[in-house]
């Protein structure tokens, strides 16, 4: 009769091994390639517009085809995660967005290349949950929140390395060759997922795939552990994952107020990336300058997701969380004011991101750390799909606003309200909770 293991303590009480950190990369690393493909299109939008002979206010709908299959994706895959594997849907959602982003280059017409984004987006969103789920089950919990916001950190190095290389494609092999080495890349991604990547241990225990399981424990002990050995997880059981869970068991008012965070946040973000190229034009700033502006906002975002997770655990959320926000308020302002050379663009979007990209990583942070296993995959996708939520609709609306006759300058402050009522929503949550228990998404408390 072997001991019972309980991977939980096993993982929590234990240092990052090795085994750990590559899936955490191997997680990283499709992060990254989601944040190129995020940025390309915006990036090549303008040639894309000359290419299709299509009015500039209808890149809205270019840019939101994706980010709307992206936050169905999010949904639906993560849910999904939940019950037939993180792994499985996450190699299955990254074939998707690999073969659409291959596509996009392809595209002869508006409505084709509308189709081809909202493919290539359902694969960019179902991803997202799985490999947050994956990277943080494998996390000690007292280190997830840190190790989240650097995993989605690689998000704007994605967006930023490929502004720098973008800028130097479009110059010397065109705006098609974006896409196809956008798209490629994934597609070997995968392969090697197939090999190296493990199954999250709470699907394996529930599915009572004990080999599997066995195999999983061994590799973070690094000794033999026998196929018969009884495991457990001592975190909340959840046996049928459902949306209904996020909003019952006292989980309602919780999610709902995580929830517009993310769609101000990330629709803040979305702007700046997807429309920031096309309205700089007006300040006479060439492609390929626009491009290595879009560099330096990603630089700005990669500092700030990277250390949202540590200064939360160590200050809690909502001192983080609060003034980030709002600054990334007043410099996404400026943006409209203000950024007229490539040097003062690229200035203002670095600390736009840098602020605005802290409270985005924040709120992914604080998600991870509401939802017990059994539903974390269903929880962040609900969460991401707000977010993306967020990305459909700001795009559409700065279109509309250009449309109505709204100069650059002015559709900049307007954006800038998003940030501000995010910060609202995570202070109110904060003074909520402080008056019944923990801050919002309370796992996450200022370290002593």
């Amino acid at each position: 009769m072997h001991t019972t293991r309980d991977i939980t303590a096993l993982i929590d009480d234990r240092p990052i091994g090795r085994f750990q950190k590559i899936t955490i990369f191997l997680c990283a690393l499709t992060a990254f390639l989601d944040g190129m493909d995020t940025q390309s299109i915006g990036i090549a939008a303008p040639f894309i517009v000359d290419s299709l002979h299509v009015p500039r206010a209808m890149l809205g709908m270019v840019f939101s085809a994706a980010i709307l299959g992206a936050m169905l994706g999010a949904l639906f895959v993560g849910s999904a995660a939940d019950r037939f594997g993180r792994k499985r849907m996450l190699m299955l959602s990254i074939v998707v967005f690999g073969a659409g982003t291959v596509a996009t280059s392809l595209a002869s017409s508006y409505d084709s290349l509308l189709a081809i984004r909202f493919l290539t987006g359902i694969g960019l969103g179902g991803a997202a949950p799985c490999f947050l789920t994956l990277a943080s089950e494998y996390t000690p919990r007292k280190r997830r929140a840190a190790v989240t916001s650097m995993l989605w950190a690689a998000f704007p190095l994605g967006g930023m390395a490929g502004g720098f290389l973008n800028s130097y494609v479009i110059q010397h092999f065109g705006w098609h060759a974006i896409f196809v080495i956008g798209g490629m890349a994934p597609l070997v991604l995968v392969l090697i997922l197939a090999v190296l990547l493990p199954e999250s241990p709470s699907f394996l225990l529930g599915a009572r795939r004990q080999q599997a399981l066995a195999g999983v424990v061994s590799r973070l002990t690094g000794a033999p552990v026998a196929p018969d050995t009884p495991f457990v997880m001592s975190e909340e059981k959840i046996p049928n994952p459902s949306f209904r869970l996020l909003f019952t068991e006292g989980r309602a008012r919780m999610t709902l107020m995580m929830s517009v965070p993310f769609v101000m946040a990330f629709g803040t973000l979305a702007v700046l990336v997807l429309w920031t190229p096309s309205l700089l034009r007006d300040h006479g700033l060439s492609p390929a300058d626009t491009a290595i502006v879009i560099g330096f906002h990603g630089l700005g975002a990669l500092l700030g997701m990277a250390t949202a997770g540590h200064l939360i655990e160590r200050f809690g959320a909502a001192r983080v969380l609060v003034p980030a926000l709002v600054l990334g308020a007043v410099c996404t302002a400026l943006v409209g004011a203000s950024a007229t050379t490539v040097a003062s663009a690229s200035a203002l979007l670095a600390l736009a991101g840098l602020f605005v990209g802290s409270g985005a990583s924040g709120c992914i942070a604080l998600a991870i750390t509401s939802y017990p296993p059994g539903i974390r995959s269903t929880g962040i996708g609900w969460q991401m799909g707000m977010g993306r939520m967020g990305q459909v609709l700001a795009p559409v609306l700065t279109g509309a606003l250009l449309t109505a006759g709204f100069r650059s300058g002015e559709t900049f402050y307007v954006v800038a309200a998003a940030p501000l009522v995010a910060a609202a929503f995570v202070a109110v949550s904060s003074l909520r909770k402080r008056r019944a228990g923990p801050a919002i998404a309370g796992q996450v408390e200022p370290s002593r």
